[in-house]
């Protein structure tokens, strides 16, 4: 159904019955209601639209105007807004509909009171709710350089590790339509933009396990699993500390000796992987003589190695002995 512009302000809810949009591939995230709000009483940030990398654009803003001044197609999702925290100077900002509000001001000026979808989600799932919603409009798909914008932005506010598998599945789930050589350019244009170095793998422990599976000959298990009669953990550079605990408790409970494989995070200017390595060890040793020094037994606490992460330099089907 089509409804006059002028008349969409006069009409309930009800009567317009706008299709609710689909964001349960992003957690957390929910339209809690709908409201009607003018123009000028939401605050629009003009940088705001991470999902396009040159913000509103001029030429899809006229095609809208000259469609919306037929009025608007019952069809299509609202424009969408998210309420601000109490004592902000504006209640509601625009969380998308960036080209839809700047066609409507242009067309009404800002007393244009329009319906808006409110949008309830933190600002790391605003991101994906940006994305999500333009890859859903066939009329203004984003572009691959829109795409490798969002996630930028969210490798910048610390809400997407800087890593190549950890854009891949991002991609993956949020642009489910787009081939898989789109997926593969956008992943290629965030590597550039970040200059993420694919000569070192970076590890979770499903990274881990995947590693296992692939490529070592020993098949290891993660955990506290026994693997060659030990329980087996997996610990990150700087979290020994977790890891004599739980060595400490399983021992306690099973009489079963225990190793560690270290892995550790992305070389620096000022460190290197092999110094990385080295200084992860001489700190897990010195906690081991801080514990012998309190009386402590550990002899049942090892350490089996460090997982290959240097391309072309470590053997990637068994682990890293370092001295």
């Amino acid at each position: 159904m089509i409804i006059p512009l002028k008349d969409i302000a006069k009409m309930s809810i009800e009567q317009i019955k706008p299709p609710t949009p689909d964001f349960s591939m992003v957690p957390g995230v929910k339209i809690k209601k709908q409201i009607k709000l003018k123009l000028k009483d939401i605050h629009v940030d003009d940088k705001g639209n991470t999902a396009r990398y040159h913000g509103t654009d001029p030429a899809q803003v006229e095609v809208l105007q000259k469609s919306l001044a037929n009025g608007w197609d019952t069809s299509e999702y609202l424009p969408c807004v998210r309420e601000l925290p109490k004592g902000s100077a504006y209640n509601h900002e625009q969380a998308y509909g960036f080209n839809r509000g700047e066609a409507f001001e242009n067309l009404y000026g800002d007393e244009f009171e329009m319906w808006f979808d409110v949008v309830d989600c933190d600002d790391n799932a605003l991101l994906d709710v940006r994305l999500v919603e333009n890859e859903g409009l066939p009329k203004a798909n984003n572009k691959e350089i829109d795409i490798k914008n969002t996630i930028m932005e969210k490798i910048r506010g610390g809400f997407l590790d800087e890593d190549e598998d950890s854009i891949a599945e991002y991609v993956d789930r949020v642009c489910v339509f787009r081939t898989k050589q789109s997926k593969d350019n956008i992943v290629r244009l965030v590597k550039e933009a970040a200059n993420i170095n694919d000569k070192f793998m970076e590890y979770s422990e499903a990274k881990a396990k995947r590693w296992v599976k692939n490529h070592s000959t020993i098949k290891y298990e993660f955990g506290g699993k026994i693997v060659n009669g030990k329980h087996t953990f997996l610990c990150k550079q700087g979290s020994a500390y977790r890891t004599y605990h739980r060595m400490i408790r399983q021992y306690l409970k099973t009489g079963n000796k225990c190793q560690v494989v270290f892995h550790v995070g992305r070389p620096t200017p000022n460190m290197t992987c092999a110094e990385k390595r080295k200084a992860t060890l001489d700190s897990w040793n010195e906690g081991i003589k801080n514990l012998k020094v309190l009386g402590c037994d550990t002899s049942f606490m090892s350490v089996a190695g460090f997982l290959p992460q240097v391309v072309d330099v470590d053997q990637w089907h068994s682990l890293v002995k370092v001295a």
